[in-house]
This record gives C-alpha cells, sequence and structure tokens, in this order.
C-alpha cells in the first residue's frame, strides 16, 4: 500500500520544453490527449505494457484525471480511502468482497457499490457497507430504521439518511434540561446541596459521554460545594462547550453523502455488530485476515491511549486490507467512532504500513 497526497496540476512532460513548436508526427500531443482522457496512470500502463508504481511516498503527485482527493491507495490501485468515511474500490472487488461476506452465515454485512470517480487514471466506486437484512440489524443491536439495509430503493435510503442527519446533529435533550436546572438554581440561589449533587453527577456523566474522560476531568469542578455560586456559573460554560464541541463534531454526519452503518464507541463491539463473531474469536491475531475477519493488535505492551484494537476486514487487493471500525476509549470525541465507523487501509503484515505497525504508531502519538 502506498500513501499520496493531494491532487495537483503536473507539470508538462520531462524533455520538452513547455510551449516548444511540435511537427505532426510528434508524439507529444498524443500522449497529451491521453493523458487527459483516462489519466498518467494509464498512460504509462498502455506503453510498458506493465503495471507502473507511480505512487511511492507522501510527496508524490496523484493523477491530473482524478476526481476525488485520496490520502491511501492500495498497491494494486484498486482501493482508496478519503479522510476517515470515505472509501472506493473497483466495482468487481467490491461484488467479490461482498460475496465472500456473505459466504459466512454469521456475518451481518454486506456492501454496496456506490457512485463512480476517477482515481489514479481508474474508475472506481464508493464502498458501502449495508446490513444484509432488517433481522440482521436487530441481530446486531442497530435500529432498522436508520441503517442501511441490502436492496433498498434510493427513497427509502435517502429517507433514512435525511432522518439520521436529524437525529444525530440534534444535542442530547439531558444538556437542555440540565442547563434549564442550572439556570433555575442560580435565580433562586439556592444552596440545596441534594439539588446541586444531582446536577453535579449529571454535568459528569455528559462531559464524559459527549467530551471524554480527560477534558471532564480538566473542566468540571471536583467539588461542588467549595463555591456553590461560582460552580453553577462554570457549570453553565461547561455546558454551552459541550454543546458547541457536539455540534462540530457532528459535521461528518451532517455533511455525508450516503448513509453508513452507526458504530458503538468500542472497537471489539463495532467488529462484533459488523462480524456477528464470538469475542473469544475476535482476539485471535491474524497475520492476512480474510474478507470477514478481523485484525487484532495487543498493545499492553505499550504505553498509549489503547490496550488493545480490532477492525473488521471487508476487503482485500493482495496484502492490502481495507477495514470498517471504530474508535475506542473514554477519552474519544464524538466523531472518533461514537456515531460514524470510520474506514481504513493497511498495507503488507511485518512491513511499516501494517495494521500492528500502524496502530502501534497511532498509539504512541495519542491519537485515532
Amino acid at each position: 500500500m502506498m500513501y499520496a497526497r493531494l491532487p495537483q496540476r503536473q507539470e508538462p512532460l520531462p524533455g520538452r520544453a513547455a510551449g516548444a513548436s511540435r511537427r505532426p508526427s510528434d508524439p507529444a500531443p498524443r500522449l497529451a490527449t491521453l493523458q487527459r482522457s483516462i489519466g498518467n496512470a494509464a498512460v504509462a500502463r498502455a506503453l510498458t505494457g506493465t503495471s507502473v508504481q507511480r505512487y511511492t511516498g507522501p510527496d508524490t503527485e496523484q493523477d491530473i484525471t482524478d476526481t476525488v482527493s485520496y490520502d491511501r491507495i492500495s498497491q494494486n490501485g484498486t482501493i482508496a480511502v478519503s479522510g476517515r468515511q470515505e472509501a472506493y474500490a473497483d466495482a468487481e472487488l467490491i461484488a467479490r468482497a461482498s460475496a465472500g461476506l456473505a459466504a459466512s452465515e454469521r456475518v451481518r454485512i454486506r456492501l454496496e457499490a456506490g457512485r463512480a470517480v476517477v482515481v489514479a487514471g481508474r474508475v472506481l466506486h464508493r464502498v458501502l457497507p449495508v446490513f444484509a437484512s432488517k433481522e440482521a440489524a436487530e441481530a446486531a443491536q442497530a435500529n432498522p430504521d436508520h441503517e442501511p439495509i441490502e436492496g433498498e430503493d434510493v427513497r427509502t435510503r435517502e429517507s433514512k439518511l435525511a432522518s439520521y442527519r436529524q437525529r444525530v446533529v440534534e444535542p442530547p435533550a439531558a444538556l437542555g434540561l440540565l442547563l434549564k436546572d442550572v439556570a433555575g438554581l442560580v435565580g433562586k440561589g439556592s444552596s440545596d446541596k441534594r439539588r446541586i449533587d444531582d446536577v453535579h453527577q449529571r454535568l459528569l456523566r455528559l462531559a464524559m459521554e459527549n467530551r471524554g474522560a480527560t477534558w471532564a476531568s480538566e473542566h468540571v469542578p471536583l467539588d461542588p460545594f467549595l463555591d456553590t455560586t461560582g460552580y453553577l456559573r462554570t457549570a453553565g460554560e461547561v455546558i454551552g462547550e459541550i454543546v458547541v464541541a457536539y455540534a462540530d463534531s457532528r459535521r461528518p454526519e451532517s455533511v455525508m453523502q450516503d448513509l453508513l452503518i452507526t458504530m458503538p464507541n468500542d472497537c471489539q463491539a463495532a467488529a462484533q455488530r459488523l462480524l456477528g463473531t464470538k469475542m473469544g474469536e475476535l482476539q485471535q491475531a491474524r497475520a492476512e485476515p480474510a474478507v470477514g475477519e478481523n485484525h487484532y493488535v495487543n498493545l499492553s505492551d505499550a504505553p498509549g491511549r489503547w490496550n488493545n484494537h480490532f477492525a473488521a476486514v471487508i476487503m482485500r487487493d493482495g496484502d492490502d486490507t481495507l477495514t470498517f471500525e471504530a474508535a475506542a476509549d473514554s477519552t474519544s470525541r464524538i466523531n472518533d467512532g461514537k456515531s460514524l465507523g470510520y474506514f481504513a487501509l493497511y498495507g503488507k503484515h511485518g512491513t511499516s504500513q501494517s495494521f500492528d505497525e500502524d496502530l502501534r504508531r497511532q498509539n504512541a502519538e495519542g491519537r485515532s
């Protein structure tokens, strides 16, 4: 698997100055036409008869014909990921992967091919994980009224997407009720310890659920009774920060073009939701997990955010694996996996781009 950066305009072909005169037999005009129509990578393959590896590092330019930017692309160029919520793949590869998932009775998801894009001069399609049936969604403890189900018509999927957006971008009602109670206590100048302690416990819980344990410990006063008036004022400010952060962290949901499966804030539970695998079986570290299996790494020997991590494998391109997974720890913000899962592309086992090595880097860097 190789890394790539955002697309940018390429310089003229080497060996000819820009604007130099060309004879009718000069091949450069034909090359330029081919580049515009099918992309540099395709031209290189056509001229050499071999698969040319153009993307060797993060400083490599993408093909001028690309219609989406991407962050990683598989070795064979048939899978690409853009950000965290978009993955693209060859249509035939999507169909084969979905058939592979269907081959296991317990796997609850399938894959659909969405809109077409051009990546590295190749037509790829959006990868859309969907539940195999309403029953599969219910078995995964997911609400089928808000989840994508295989075989749905466009109108049904669009209606679900609209409903999903509305449901997830609105701050929890509990925040509004808490703010109302805080304002009531401030207005009455109340020093009722029972009511203030109730507010304190609710604020702690909501801060941890929405911003994480670390943020809650840094922003919610430890003792609400040292300065009751000051505490209530701070509580109102904290609730406001949570509401603003909530709206900001839900931006991926508000702008998403396709409905994705909702994932829990736990990597192990997320893998089980998708694959229907028993917990004990998920903890098998596989060098090359097949479609419908999972990656697993034990990180207890390394300091960082996680003790371990699980990721469901939904597609393979040679040695590279595409996963659909979720972040998993108490400090994760909402957009780190509490609602949307995310795609990730990993390279061959034993290399610097493998699942194990990638997760160890993330763990050490303290990010998801």
